[in-house]
């Protein structure tokens, strides 16, 4: 089972959530949005978790957040921040059916994202791989293994987490609440503060599933070079190197990559990773490839590198 080893969904009580945070202590902020608040907390077990608090705007029926919540609470994955849990707290003196604040009960990852790690700290090949492919595999599931699917996720490198094992775990995938009553989507982004700063205008499921492509191309692009990318010049500078490289020689597409895995990536696997990457950010959003696709290059990557 994908969400194997995380204890069983739970909805929490508004008093588990203030003993979880000591009520809240300004020392447990972990981060403040348009939304609400993120804090650091510790569960009845012991183990540490994270607390989203999000402060609704509009009102909304039990019923109608209850069905969101039957939607978040399958968001539990390998390669995710799974939900561990809920608490939805009512106004006091106003409408029963009026919820004012969502708690959304996260698992703690505490070693570092992948930006962290990006240099020097995972020389294997293999390694850098594998993490590359638990991503792919925690958007597959995004995309697809739940219903309604999940798109427009801020991917960015920073926001990869990795475990004690190292495995990757998805951070900022799109949870939201609904934005009106009788929003047609339970999972409908429009208020998201979670949402990817980008000029690209996420109109359809089909755009943003292909912006969430091409955000792997970006992530890929990082961890193939092993430099984090800040700025669109470095972005098309490293994007040209790798595209030389292709066209011109085993050689010149090694010299394009990170300097601490020189010598240890076969140029087969290597060529694979940067021919899916260059297709994930084509200018053209109709041929950025599916994520399926991005998996099975990796996986052969893999395999080759293996061999």
């Amino acid at each position: 089972m994908l969400s194997m080893g995380l204890p069983p969904y739970h909805v929490f009580t508004f008093e588990e959530m203030e003993d979880a945070t000591n009520n809240f202590d300004p020392s447990n902020l972990a981060g403040e949005r348009s939304q609400g608040q993120l804090y650091r907390g510790r569960l009845k077990d012991n183990s540490i978790c994270l607390v989203k608090c999000s402060k609704l705007k509009q009102k909304h029926s039990q019923q109608s957040l209850q069905q969101h919540m039957e939607v978040i609470s399958k968001l539990r994955h390998r390669h995710l921040v799974s939900v561990l849990g809920h608490c939805i707290v009512t106004y006091q003196n106003h409408h029963p059916n009026t919820a004012s604040t969502v708690f959304i009960v996260l698992e703690h990852v505490a070693n570092g994202s992948l930006r962290d790690h990006l240099i020097g700290k995972i020389n294997s090949t293999l390694h850098r791989m594998r993490i590359v492919v638990g991503i792919a595999r925690g958007i597959q599931f995004l995309h697809s293994g739940i219903t309604p699917g999940m798109y427009g996720n801020d991917l960015k490198i920073e926001n990869i987490l990795l475990d004690k094992t190292l495995t990757a775990k998805i951070s900022s995938y799109n949870i939201s609440l609904p934005s009106k009553v009788g929003s047609e989507s339970p999972l409908n982004a429009q208020d998201n503060p979670n949402r990817l700063s980008s000029s690209v205008c996420i109109c359809s499921t089909e755009s943003a599933e292909k912006n969430d492509i091409y955000q792997v191309g970006v992530i890929l692009l990082e961890v193939i070079s092993g430099k984090p990318i800040t700025s669109e010049t470095q972005f098309v500078e490293l994007k040209l190197q790798l595209e030389r490289g292709l066209a011109e020689s085993p050689l010149r597409l090694r010299e394009a990559t990170n300097p601490s895995i020189h010598g240890i990536f076969a140029h087969e696997s290597l060529k694979t990773v940067v021919e899916i990457t260059m297709k994930c950010l084509g200018k053209d959003s109709i041929s950025h490839p599916i994520i399926e696709d991005v998996l099975w290059h990796m996986q052969y990557s893999i395999q080759v590198q293996e061999g």
